[in-house]
């Protein structure tokens, strides 16, 4: 689901530093395009997915997570079911490798009649040298964008919203611990004079829990029991606290980028790691985005992380407890701790929504349905990623044709 372990690296012949942003390529308000003067088109497509990077990582190494045939499966699986929806911009975090497997997707769409360009940044890079040298051969993943080839996709920049030991760049870097980035794009659309911003991003994880949990967690802690429970919470709420300060680093630069460079509106995609009652989710409301989940003519809860359906994350759930909640939790008495795994493995099999798609901009002339990609399974039973994505269908509508406010 997510690449998430810290893990510490030594090199004990020295640390290899490498730059990682790229210098802006903004858009020229001076330069003429044929987009502008393009009919509007009947339907607008813009997908995120978590494409599954398929390693395993544990806290000092990683590795290789699966078999050749099942990442295959996966995907020509994806790639079946992009050809399927033609989506007009796809948002997508833990592509790996990098860049090999961005440039294998914009092949295997151009097989089937479909044409993109895709950039991408490089987040979980390990130690890299060049290109096969690298002390995790397996290990360059990170985010990509795909667009349809008359969008005119361009890369702004990789920019790191959190992480000082390190830096990844295509075929290089290192990092001494986790390392977290938005990659910064822009598109043109038909009918529309103005540019607009694009950001994929793939949040801190850290402990995965809920309100109801962290509830039965507090519940206890007033009774007497669980007394390391107020170091428990400072642990996770400093998971909180770093998505918190990635995401108004992320928005901070999107809205400089937009006040300076004169973009018409931004877009922001991926899979970011909380709930719609987390403290993260309010901190985009204030910063005046809006979840394209309530602007839509369905507004239903779409779960994107949901082990009741999908085999990958089943297999996650019955992972052990992880070792924060192992020493919370060693002083107490075993029915204690009973009652507290078990309550534990309830969270892990919740079906959860932690993937969006943010704007600040309104489409009026359109109605928004979304809806969940990626449901399709191969024949073993198992979808493309542990994640589904979320689609937003824009559609033209009628002269008589009512859409819901902001859609």
């Amino acid at each position: 689901m997510t690449l998430c372990r810290r893990w510490v690296i030594v090199v004990v012949f020295g640390i290899w530093t490498a730059a990682c942003s790229s210098a802006p390529a903004l858009f020229d308000d001076k330069a003429e395009s044929p987009l502008a003067s393009a009919p509007p088109p009947a339907t607008l497509k813009f997908l995120t997915f978590n494409a599954l990077h398929g390693l395993a990582t544990g806290r000092v190494s990683v590795s290789l997570g699966e078999t050749p045939e099942q990442n295959r499966r996966r995907f020509q699986l994806f790639i079946k079911q992009l050809e399927l929806e033609r989506p007009d911009v796809v948002f997508l975090q833990e592509v790996n490798p990098l860049p090999d497997r961005a440039q294998y997707y914009v092949e295997a769409l151009e097989a089937v009649g479909l044409h993109y360009r895709v950039v991408y940044q490089v987040d979980a890079c390990g130690v890299r040298f060049s290109g096969d040298r690298a002390l995790f051969p397996d290990l360059n993943n990170g985010l990509a964008i795909l667009a349809k080839e008359e969008l005119e996709l361009k890369k702004i920049m990789g920019l790191r919203l959190s992480g000082d030991l390190g830096n990844c760049r295509s075929n290089s870097g290192f990092q001494l611990g986790e390392l977290r980035y938005g990659l910064i794009a822009e598109i043109g659309l038909p009918g529309r004079k103005g540019r607009f911003l694009l950001a994929s991003t793939h949040l801190h994880s850290g402990f995965e829990t809920g309100g109801r949990f962290m509830n039965l967690l507090a519940s206890l802690h007033r009774d007497g029991r669980l007394r390391d429970y107020p170091s428990f919470k400072w642990a996770v709420d400093q998971t909180r606290l770093r998505r918190i300060g990635e995401l108004n680093v992320l928005i901070r630069t999107l809205n400089k980028l937009k006040r300076e460079e004169g973009y018409e509106g931004i877009v922001i995609a991926g899979d970011l790691n909380f709930e719609r009652d987390f403290p993260e989710y309010r901190e985009v409301e204030l910063l005046r985005f809006k979840d394209t989940a309530l602007l839509g003519l369905e507004v239903n809860e779409l779960f994107t992380a949901d082990p009741t359906v999908n085999a990958w994350i089943r297999q996650d759930a019955e992972a052990p407890v992880p070792t924060l909640l192992t020493n919370a939790m060693a002083s107490e008495e075993m029915a204690v701790r009973e009652r507290i795994i078990a309550a534990y493995r309830e969270e892990m099999i919740r079906p959860r929504r932690i993937d969006y798609i943010f704007t600040d901009t309104d489409f009026p002339r359109y109605c928004l349905r979304q809806t969940l990609f990626g449901l399709e399974m191969d024949d073993k039973g198992f979808p493309a990623s542990d994640h589904y994505g979320i689609l937003n269908t824009y559609s033209l509508r009628t002269p008589n044709q009512m859409c819901p406010p902001g859609s």
